[in-house]
């Protein structure tokens, strides 16, 4: 229904607010006045939503006034949160530019049902949007539950009346304020709730009429959202409903994701907005540091596409320099690609090519003799080898000691039990494996096919057997 995104993204919730952020000077000044009856403690805390994360903004100390948050530089427009100590229980309100003095009363048993505001006529219309909402979601849920246990066909179509006709009532709200304050943050809320309306595919008899729905769906997501007003990234609606589109609406698969991400970015038309600041800066740390497989796929394409193309200028050079460099050394590692070849040595000094085993599976296994996690992974590694070796699976295991610790090397494979499979080595490192490679840490392990195509990545040595059962039972179903 129309209300419903408002309600669930909008209604109280308890959170502990531990990161500080500053907040861009002005020449304005705010003055908050606030009264919370049976308030005993003596801090008060005005706190702010950015992205996915709320900070501190300013504090205030009980003075015979109350409590009053105050200083010389305007806050920025946003969804802020006034916060009780200790519990860190909260009660929301809305900060636009212009006028920034006002008073707020409300008791500490009910902070967000008895809220009221002097002087702020945009949080006056805040709390009462707020109350229509939730008067009308509970009418909507009442409704409901009589649906779930009504059998009379013609009483459950009466009950689906009603409920369309609160729905509505809401959207006709939003509409009429959308459209008596078109410019105001709390316009700019209710454009980032706003669901799609979808069309009616009852008239559609293909098999893949779910698939059109959400394709239709996922379409329009964002037809009623705002990229270009900064005030966006201080509403919790926005990092909600974006992250939606990327965790719910999008293949988690690199490629997918990458198409997302440039579908939202690029409707952000001004490069160094707080808007496209915080998208592209965050979703760049997020996959960076993603536990999922191929996930820094997307982190490459983010770096080619936006940093090094200067769509980024907010970044130093020396910063940009590293991110690039970093780029460039994992991209010829992504999923899907053929892993880079390379020249190292038997104990015998017979050279063997990555390129040049032939074997449907190549498991590229980079160790250490002295690597402690390498002897916990090896055992496992020799169980998986004795049950996939008939199955087309080979195993390359390059030992990563080079100069006078080279020799050290056999000694583990021995210790190790690891003679079974290809053991190799680069003494004098001329192949460069461990840049080429990434090698920060060992063991480190590949799976690649026929092609030497990579298929998968840096997983555990726990996990090659599901894995490799995986992509055997993709190659049978082809």
């Amino acid at each position: 229904m129309g209300f419903s995104p408002a309600f669930d993204y909008l209604k109280k919730y308890v959170v502990i607010l531990i990161l500080f952020l500053g907040i861009t000077a002005s020449s304005q000044s705010y003055k908050i006045k606030v009264n919370i009856k049976g308030y005993t403690n003596d801090t008060l805390l005005l706190g702010y939503h950015f992205g996915d994360k709320q900070y501190i903004k300013d504090t205030a100390y009980r003075t015979k006034e109350g409590f009053v948050f105050s200083k010389d530089t305007a806050l920025e427009p946003g969804m802020y949160l006034v916060v009780v100590q200790p519990s860190h229980d909260f009660f929301q309100l809305l900060i636009d530019s212009g006028k920034q003095n006002f008073s707020i009363e409300t008791t500490l048993d009910k902070l967000s049902e008895n809220l009221k505001f002097k002087g702020s006529k945009l949080n006056e219309d805040f709390v009462k949007y707020i109350d229509y909402i939730s008067d009308h979601r509970a009418k909507a849920d009442s409704l409901t539950a009589l649906n779930k246990t009504e059998t009379d066909s013609l009483k459950k179509l009466i009950l689906k009346k009603q409920l369309d006709q609160l729905d509505q009532e809401v959207k006709n709200k939003q509409t009429e304020i959308l459209k008596e304050q078109p410019k105001s943050i709390l316009s700019l809320i209710i454009k980032w709730s706003l669901e799609v309306d979808i069309p009616d595919f009852s008239q559609v008899t293909s098999k893949e009429k779910d698939l059109i729905i959400f394709n239709y769906y996922k379409k329009h997501f964002f037809d009623y959202a705002e990229f270009n007003d900064d005030r966006s990234v201080r509403i919790p609606l926005f990092y909600q409903k974006v992250d939606q589109y990327i965790q719910k609406l999008t293949m988690q698969h690199p490629d997918s994701i990458n198409v997302s991400l440039d579908t939202i970015l690029s409707r952000c038309k001004v490069v160094d907005s707080e808007v496209h600041k915080f998208l592209l800066s965050h979703y760049l740390n997020y996959f960076a540091n993603s536990k999922f497989v191929g996930m820094d796929g997307v982190y490459v394409h983010l770096v080619e596409e936006y940093y090094a193309k200067g769509r980024a200028p907010w970044l130093d050079k020396e910063n940009l320099a590293k991110m690039t460099a970093d780029a460039k050394v994992l991209k010829p590692l992504l999923i899907d690609r053929v892993a880079p070849n390379i020249k190292v040595f038997r104990k015998d000094s017979t050279p063997i090519q990555l390129h040049d085993i032939k074997s449907p599976y190549l498991v590229l296994v980079f160790w250490a003799p002295d690597c402690g996690h390498c002897k916990k992974a090896m055992p496992l590694i020799k169980d998986f080898y004795d049950k996939f070796n008939t199955k087309g699976v080979e195993i390359l295991a390059v030992c990563t000691k080079v100069g006078p610790e080279e020799k050290t090397c056999w000694d583990g494979v021995k210790d190790l039990k690891m003679e079974n499979w290809i053991n190799a080595s680069d003494p004098s490192h001329s192949s460069r494996f461990k840049a080429i490679y990434d090698l920060k840490t060992t063991p480190q392990i590949y799976i690649l096919d026929k092609n030497k195509k990579i298929l998968t990545k840096k997983i555990g040595a726990e996990q090659l057997p599901e894995v490799m059962d995986k992509l055997l039972n993709i190659k049978e179903n082809e």
